[in-house]
């Protein structure tokens, strides 16, 4: 391995592209980027920790140390105040980085003793992979810095109590906050239902942050945290969900930007100097790595911790843990070249088939046209439709002949289920955005009652032919409106002008319904129900790729 690493360091150095031979085809490689937790990041750019002075790897803020006790202190980057416009130091470049790493090389091989310069130890060898920018090629991960870092951090501070004296602690009421949150149902997209925080708070996993981040907490929090750290922390909400959107506007880098400068501006005001964390500090830098490497999703380090559990089952015990992994990525590699000495309809071809076979959901679908995206699945059952719902679908389809009624829908690979459907009742799959009718320029939400397949009546029995309208079959869902509730204001910061976007407060009407072309629903919606009062929230998912 070392000589081959020597060689790739050569190529690097002058600039050669490495070209990799598979077989008989050449393999061109760029580096785009790297994603890596804090530590990891460190080994990467070869730079300090975070936690020494100059150890953000974006800017030149050394940092300060802050008093924590008599006896305790910790590694905080305050704010910048002299440079409003970013919050942060001078920005770190590719070319002043190797600049540093020639002089701390320099200085080690005078004096033996390795020192840093402004937080750079030496040459990292991705230093020179061509076209690959050691700083700006290097992206944050929302996942370990703002999920199980700031969020996590936040959520201790207001329920841990040893903090009950602070004007910020909620820990004398986690209890109502959790009761809440045990209410909400999500919908089948998210894989973890709500567990209680009391008991669970130190094994939270990274996508249930995400998940109480963008739906759940401001909810949860609405009415009990105290209102300037309630307002303080919608900064944050607003800001991550903008970044996460599978298309970011230069408006939303703008709008982003300015909520986490703001967030971050009042971290010691609010709470303390101490709370000026590297990870906090790192919410200054988010907006700059969107700009460089796109939207939070597309970099996190979601996938890859995904793919930990995938190599977690390679091994059993804890002993030659190395030889058991090699030796079963040798048996996965091997069983595909035996396949085929294997005899056609044996019991072991069987076996083997039916451990291989890949387990889809397998449904009852109908079509609901040849070019058609959408799709009934279940069975249709005969349905007679009540004096309302008659009155409702014949307003807008004219005299039924035949109505028959089916509980879930699939849209393209989205299966939307109806409230009527009674397998799944701690998740909530029928609340959707639908397309509004014309001259209503806002989004319309509901709750999806059933389905109906629609046979209508032949207006001219005696002439009746294939073009006659009876012939054509309609497709339509009974919907229960939910209503905006524009008395709620959720947020009311007057520097950044936050709305949260994504969360829109509702009010249950189980009187107003209304029928809509199954065509017409636009996407699943999260639905946040607290059980209090009468107000609900409707969530929109920032983008259709990362749910949980």
């Amino acid at each position: 391995m070392q000589p081959f690493a020597t060689a790739l360091n050569d190529l690097f150095f002058k600039g050669i592209p490495v070209k990799i031979k598979d077989e008989d085809r050449l393999l061109r490689c760029i580096l785009l980027l790297g994603t890596f937790d804090a530590p990891a990041k460190c080994l990467f750019q070869e730079f300090c920790q975070f936690n020494a002075f100059h150890g953000c790897p974006y800017c030149l803020n050394p940092g300060k140390t802050v008093q924590t006790s008599s006896k305790g202190h910790t590694h905080a980057y305050p704010f910048d105040d002299k440079n409003l416009k970013t919050g942060h130091g001078e920005p770190r470049t590719h070319a002043q980085t190797l600049k540093f790493a020639a002089e701390a090389t320099k200085k080690c091989a005078e004096n033996g003793i390795q020192k840093s310069v402004k937080g750079v130890k030496g040459y990292s060898w991705f230093m020179f992979v061509p076209k690959f920018d050691i700083i700006r090629g290097v992206a944050i991960d929302y996942m370990h810095s703002t999920l199980l870092g700031v969020v996590k951090m936040l959520l201790t501070l207001w329920s841990d109590k040893s903090y009950k004296g602070e004007p910020w602690s909620v820990c004398s009421r986690m209890k109502e906050i959790e009761e809440r949150y045990l209410k909400i149902g999500p919908p089948s997209c998210i894989t973890r239902l709500p567990r209680s925080l009391i008991a669970n708070f130190g094994h939270l996993k990274a996508s249930e942050l995400r998940t109480f981040l963008l739906f759940y907490s401001i909810p949860c929090l609405y009415g009990i945290l105290p209102e300037q750290y309630f307002q303080h922390y919608i900064l944050l909400v607003e800001a991550i969900y903008l970044l996460l959107q599978d298309s970011i506007s230069p408006r939303d880098i703008i709008k982003a930007s300015s909520l986490l400068k703001h967030f971050c501006i009042r971290i010691k005001e609010l709470y303390a100097a101490r709370y000026e964390t590297f990870n906090v500090h790192c919410l200054l830098h988010l907006t700059e790595r969107v700009i460089d490497l796109g939207p939070l999703w597309t970099h996190s380090c979601f996938c890859f911790e995904d793919f930990n559990g995938e190599l977690r089952s390679l091994f059993h015990g804890t002993q030659s843990i190395e030889e058991q992994i090699v030796l079963a990525i040798s048996v996965q590699q091997k069983i595909p070249e035996l396949v085929p000495l294997l005899e056609n309809g044996s019991s072991s071809q069987e076996f083997y088939a039916h451990l291989s076979r890949k387990r889809h959901h397998v449904y009852k679908k109908e079509k609901l046209s040849d070019d058609s995206n959408y799709s009934i699945v279940g069975n249709l059952q005969n349905y007679l439709l009540t004096a309302t719902e008659r009155a409702v679908v014949e307003t807008l389809v004219g005299p039924v002949e035949q109505v028959y009624r089916f509980q879930r829908l699939l849209v393209g690979e989205q299966l939307i289920h109806s409230k009527s459907y009674k397998s799944m009742t701690r998740r909530n799959n029928y609340t959707v955005e639908f397309k509004p009718s014309s001259g209503n320029p806002s989004p319309c939400y509901g709750h999806i009652l059933f389905y109906i397949k629609i046979n209508l009546q032949c207006p001219n029995p005696s002439v009746c032919n294939d073009k006659c309208k009876c012939k054509k079959t309609l497709y339509y869902t009974l919907i229960n409106v939910l209503k905006p509730n524009k008395n709620l204001v959720i947020a009311n910061d007057v520097y950044t002008g936050a709305t949260v976007p994504h969360l829109v407060p509702v009010i249950r009407g189980d009187n107003c319904i209304t029928a809509i072309p199954v065509e017409d629903i636009v996407q699943l919606c999260f639905y946040v129900d607290c059980g209090y009062d009468s107000t609900s929230f409707v969530g929109i998912f920032p983008n259709q790729y990362e749910k949980d």
